[in-house]
């Protein structure tokens, strides 16, 4: 049975959606409301949330069953296909602008509610005054950080949004000096906020899907710790590069511990008709290459989970990673790990290779303030993100603009942008 959650403004705006996704047969297992968050809730209405389930996944089907020239991947309502969202890291025209003028909006809004509390505030302490000395005294608030409200208003929600104190310094670190009673247009702030986030995310190295010459396929290492998805998501990369792209790959497995990590690959291998081998050494890994190489574009190697504590695995996996040295390496963690452990596990990994970083699991976390601190602090990349279980959707190359406005709290009423449901 498959079960799905839709989120979208009413009943009526999701159920012609439930209805094309699953067909008549749908059950509709719940329905609620999910207030709205973010530092600009008060502005927003609350929206409904429906659990839908069906007998059969026909688009599974489909994809398994229909040749590769005539598949293609039902979209999602108001969701760019698949192909440009996950490899083409090229902006689209009009994609900033259109950011700028949403972040403009709500950034007047909230200016009009600061002056409207910080005049009510006023009126509170002289009234406070008057009061006799027998009673308490009015709670001195917080001091600001910042002299300007808006700036202040910035940090305010990157910090509710998870980020930490001095990565969100780093990032308004042009506008610590602005005064309130300076005349700065609010447009240049905003400019500045998000240009700055966006500059600490922008130019990962995705996968290269130009065609390489024969017997001069690339090779791309996915590492990490157990348990973040990395077998899930060579199969979601596995499917965009044949299916969308045309390009042949082959795979190498040395996750050798976890029997079922080698048949799950299998699995999708077979599906997609291509060819796959084991490493059970790191010596049988030279002629596996010189195999594949020959017949494929791009070779993807999936390594055994390794934990950053275990020095002997890290061993392990240094002694694989010498016997592939000319390869692009991606470093996959969940965005759900606490933020200390992803410290250590970056660290301990960068120790044994250069890496850009893949982040999985961004549907179950409740903010994405670690992915922009690991970013900002580390000085790594982050080169795609993966946010559910359904091969080959719920992958694509990261957003710059998606995780700005998530983290100044404007990702359209989802506390981020890759929330359970948000995709409805």
């Amino acid at each position: 049975m498959k079960v799905k959650r839709y989120e979208g403004k009413s009943e009526a705006a999701l159920m012609p959606i439930i209805l094309e996704e699953m067909g008549e047969g749908a059950t509709i297992i719940s329905v609620k409301q999910k207030p709205a968050t973010g530092f600009f809730a008060f502005f927003r209405k609350p929206s409904v949330i429906i659990t839908a389930a069906c007998e059969d996944d026909a688009e599974l089907m489909k994809f398994i069953n229909t040749p590769e020239e005539k598949y293609v991947p039902k979209p999602l309502v108001e969701r760019k296909t698949i192909e440009a969202e996950v490899i083409e890291s090229k902006p689209e025209t009009g994609v900033i602008e259109e950011s700028m003028t949403l972040l403009l909006q709500e950034a007047r809004k909230a200016a009009n509610k600061i002056e409207k509390d910080e005049a009510t505030k006023r009126t509170q302490q002289q009234s406070s005054k008057s009061k006799t000395e027998t009673e308490d005294p009015v709670p001195v608030p917080e001091k600001k950080k910042y002299n300007h409200n808006m700036v202040q208003m910035f940090y305010d929600t990157m910090l509710s949004q998870q980020v930490l104190p001095d990565v969100a310094t780093h990032i308004l670190r042009d506008l610590e000096h602005i005064e309130e009673s300076s005349k700065v247009d609010v447009r240049n702030l905003i400019k500045a906020v998000y240009g700055s986030i966006v500059d600490i995310l922008k130019n990962p190295t995705l996968i290269d899907t130009n065609k390489p010459e024969k017997g001069q396929a690339q090779v791309v290492v996915f590492m990490g710790p157990t348990g973040v998805g990395k077998t899930t998501t060579i199969a979601k990369l596995s499917s965009i590069l044949t299916l969308k792209h045309g390009l042949r790959i082959g795979l190498i497995t040395a996750d050798t511990y976890r029997i079922a990590a080698v048949e799950q690959l299998k699995t999708y291998a077979d599906i997609l008709g291509l060819d796959i081998r084991v490493v059970y050494k790191p010596e049988e890994m030279d002629d596996h290459l010189r195999t594949l190489r020959a017949k494929n574009d791009i070779i993807l190697v999936d390594t055994a989970g390794r934990s950053h504590k275990n020095e002997d695995s890290i061993n392990e996996l240094k002694a694989l990673l010498d016997a592939v040295p000319e390869s692009k390496r991606y470093l996959v963690v969940s965005v759900t790990t606490r933020y200390e452990d992803l410290c250590k596990i970056v660290n301990v990994f960068d120790g044994q290779s250069d890496f850009e970083l893949i982040f999985t699991k961004l549907d179950e976390a409740e903010t994405l303030g670690a992915l922009m601190n690991i970013c900002c602090l580390a000085g790594k990349k982050a080169a795609y993100v993966t946010f559910g279980q359904n091969v080959p959707d719920d992958l694509e190359a990261i957003k710059p603009d998606k995780i700005a406005k998530s983290l100044l709290g404007l990702a359209d009423g989802q506390v981020h942008p890759y929330a359970e449901g948000g995709r409805a």
